[in-house]
């Protein structure tokens, strides 16, 4: 997670309007949906702090993709 909050905030700073963050999921581990959406609203919280906003967050095959755009 600190990887994406740390490119998240260089793109930030380097003026980027868009940012897309990925979280994979291991389909063996078999994890609960709530799971999941702990580890979404999280990493959220934390891109959105640095000064995002989420506008997508969409299933893709075995990853979650979330789109963010720079907070006004």
């Amino acid at each position: 997670m600190n990887r994406v909050v740390s490119d998240a905030r260089f793109a930030f700073n380097r003026g980027d309007f868009t940012f897309e963050a990925v979280i994979d999921i291991n389909p063996r581990a078999n994890p609960s949906m709530r799971k999941i959406r702990g580890a979404v609203d999280e990493l959220v919280s934390a891109i959105e702090a640095v000064g995002w906003q989420c506008v997508a967050v969409q299933p893709f095959l075995a990853s979650v993709e979330m789109q963010f755009v720079r907070a006004v």
